[in-house]
């Protein structure tokens, strides 16, 4: 298992407006392709409101299959030190997943994260994160670390400096998809061969 990607993630705020909130306690499983911001849309709160309802969660871009997010809670939550005014204070939080806002919200989202947000729109060494079809791309160097313990059949450097096996495929890092599995980059036809990416994209292994 890979232990290092060259990935940086910008950290989120926590500061909310002293907002104090109280609704019904619901509690959500995490599934693979969950992430705070998505289930915040689904439940109609917001990634700071999750942040403080659930203190385990240290990076807000990393939430780990079969664990449970509490999304509301009946005890009040002060998410500042001073009291808020009624022009701050925040509504009752409705638990139940407002679909037809999801709906819209989301098709937005999608259409923003499709879209790097620097860069050529193609991954490489400059840029080092770049979105492809609404999917994080890193790159992960092997001169940094040489993921050596990798069984990859025609291991070899691609002009385009990427790490490829015998069959041309890109060697990638996967959290969300199995070992063998195959997709498209942005640069090209990948396999997974390892997992420790730390976010739900991938990790393109180069000799960047």
């Amino acid at each position: 298992m890979k232990k290092f990607a060259l990935t940086f993630v910008a950290s989120l705020g926590l500061f909310a407006g002293g907002v104090m909130v109280s609704a019904d306690e619901v509690t959500h499983v995490v599934k693979p392709d969950d992430t705070l911001s998505g289930l915040a849309l689904t439940y109609g709160t917001t990634i700071d409101q999750l942040l403080s309802l659930n203190s385990q969660i240290i990076n807000p871009d990393l939430i780990f299959d079969g664990d449970t997010l509490i999304i509301a809670t009946d005890e009040p939550i002060n998410t500042n030190n001073y009291e808020s005014t009624p022009e701050e204070t925040a509504p009752v939080v409705d638990a139940q997943p407002q679909s037809e806002v999801v709906e819209t919200t989301t098709q937005a989202t999608q259409e923003q994260v499709s879209i790097p947000s620097s860069g050529t729109g193609v991954l490489n060494p400059v840029d080092g994160i770049n979105y492809y079809n609404g999917v994080k791309e890193s790159y992960y160097s092997q001169k940094v670390l040489a993921g050596g313990g990798l069984n990859i059949p025609g291991r070899h450097v691609a002009a385009d400096g990427t790490i490829r096996d015998a069959d041309n495929y890109i060697v990638v890092a996967s959290d969300t998809q199995a070992k063998g599995s195959t997709g498209q980059s942005s640069l090209g036809a990948y396999k997974v061969y390892d997992t420790g990416v730390g976010h739900s994209g991938i990790d393109v292994y180069t000799n960047w």
